[in-house]
């Protein structure tokens, strides 16, 4: 495991900086989720890991790479919110499992499957953000679905961490998908007190999307 480092099309986040993200957020009534990113952040804790606090835990569907979330104007959002309201009609609420956990290259994450809803999800996004802008919104190609435990902060050997993650049971829970939070996300490095440094994420709420036609 080494450390976490944000990027924004493709270079090293400016700290401090912005850039509007579509997330899937757990709501309080996914309690089984809530207490299995609990039991994964007790483990967490004796890792070099920044462990995302429980409102910050989320599903990246995708982000808005056009540009930071400073030079997109008033027009811009409400055009793209337009449009993700429009597209997102097309999809009902489903549910996804999540679980194992899994502690990767940068941290750890909790698996999500079927791939399906968030695959399709993704796309429709995908091409609201493309119908929204003038500009590439896309920068990266994505990877599987997950939500974001926590960030490493220093190299560490993974495979304790895999053994003792994979002791938590149960090790699944399921997480309800009805709506999109547009949020504008932040990174900041925080100083450590060996040189180096920890990055952190907070955000600003833009907008809640719901999924369907109810």
């Amino acid at each position: 495991m080494k450390q976490f480092v944000p990027t924004f099309r493709g270079q090293e986040w400016e700290s401090g900086a912005g850039a509007l993200h579509l997330y899937v957020r757990p709501e309080p009534v996914d309690r089984e989720f809530h207490d299995l990113a609990a039991a994964c952040r007790e483990v967490l804790g004796d890792y070099p890991i920044w462990c995302v606090p429980d409102d910050l835990v989320h599903i990246t569907i995708e982000m808005d790479a056009a540009a930071p979330s400073t030079d997109i104007s008033t027009t811009e959002r409400t055009r793209l919110i337009t449009t993700l309201k429009d597209r997102l009609t097309r999809i009902e609420p489903f549910t996804v499992l999540c679980g194992s956990a899994l502690a990767n290259r940068t941290g750890a994450i909790l698996d999500t499957h079927p791939d399906q809803g968030l695959v399709a999800l993704q796309n429709l996004v995908r091409s609201a953000l493309w119908e929204a802008h003038d500009t590439s919104a896309i920068a990266h190609e994505g990877g599987r679905g997950h939500a974001s435990l926590g960030y490493a902060y220093d190299q560490a050997d993974s495979d304790p961490l895999q053994s003792a993650l994979r002791r938590i049971s149960p090790s699944h829970a399921p997480l309800t998908v009805s709506r999109l939070h547009l949020l504008d996300v932040r990174w900041t490095a925080h100083p450590r007190a060996d040189g180096g440094v920890r990055w952190e994420m907070d955000w600003d709420p833009v907008a809640v999307l719901p999924l369907g036609t109810a």
